[in-house]
């Protein structure tokens, strides 16, 4: 059994698709499929950030899903797309999915806070996913992602390099570690940390220039429990350190936030 974190979408945008990201409430995967046809599907509780960085909280109950038949595959995470495997260590994908941004007030289903009023939007759009992973044996992996928006009026790249580190597994139980670092360019960085001389005139906040550069990373700890060979319940506690290019902005209330996500799972 492999153990595959989930990632926090709405706790960092990124994680978001990945709702978003970190930074995507960021925004969550299931324990992908281990054949070439299989899905998952199930519902999440997820503990996140009104914003990434903003502190706060506040609970999202979700949907979770991963789909996979052949080489076309579909997740809440990535999107969907295609995935091809490289001999017996490596896998490529490329997928679409849907950044859905940021709001200057709160919601339910958005990154945002009444807190950012002024700000305005960090305009949702379409994702573009390449992401190459590498097996490279049972218990680690590694996998490098690059996401970028396909709206010319909201231009944004962000980079994401992740390692998991399998801990112990049995036929039951499996547990890991994830540790992530996120970068961004400078339109993604700016988007969503940096404060511009018409925003600091319409909120309370003082202008910020964010460059391109790593903005994030984070620690977390990944336990998977097989109740039978249909049912899998996941549970993920991590920490995400907002720093680098975004370190000084203002709109950081927490630079190191807390994240949470509980979920059942059924294989069919």
């Amino acid at each position: 059994m492999h153990v595959r974190l989930i990632p926090l979408l709405l706790a960092v945008p990124a994680l978001g698709t990945l709702a978003i990201p970190p930074a995507k409430a960021q925004d969550a995967t299931v324990t992908q499929p281990t054949s070439d046809n299989e899905q998952v599907i199930g519902m999440a509780a997820q503990l996140e950030s009104r914003y990434p960085g903003g502190g706060g909280s506040r609970f999202a109950p979700m949907p979770v899903f991963s789909l996979q038949h052949g080489v076309l595959f579909a997740d809440q995470e990535h999107g969907a797309g295609l995935q091809f495997q490289l001999g017996p260590v490596f896998t490529l994908s490329q997928s679409v999915a849907y950044d859905f941004g940021r709001v200057d007030h709160d919601s339910r289903w958005r990154s945002g806070s009444t807190r950012l009023a002024g700000m305005g939007q960090v305009p949702d759009a379409f994702t573009s996913h390449t992401m190459l992973e590498a097996q490279f044996t049972p218990w680690l992996s590694v996998s490098a992602e690059a996401e970028r928006t396909l709206r010319q009026s909201a231009p944004r790249t962000q980079f994401h390099l992740g390692t998991e580190l399998g801990l112990f597994q049995t036929a039951h139980d499996g547990m890991a570690v994830d540790v992530d670092a996120w970068w961004g360019d400078a339109h993604y960085n700016q988007a969503w940390f940096g404060v511009t001389q018409a925003q600091a005139a319409r909120s309370d906040f003082a202008p910020f220039q964010a460059d391109a550069g790593l903005y994030a990373g984070s620690l977390g700890l990944g336990w998977e429990h097989k109740f039978d060979t249909h049912w899998t319940s996941t549970t993920q506690l991590t920490s995400t350190r907002y720093g680098g290019q975004v370190q000084g902005s203002p709109l950081l209330v927490r630079r190191t936030e807390p994240g949470a996500v509980w979920a059942i799972t059924y294989t069919y």
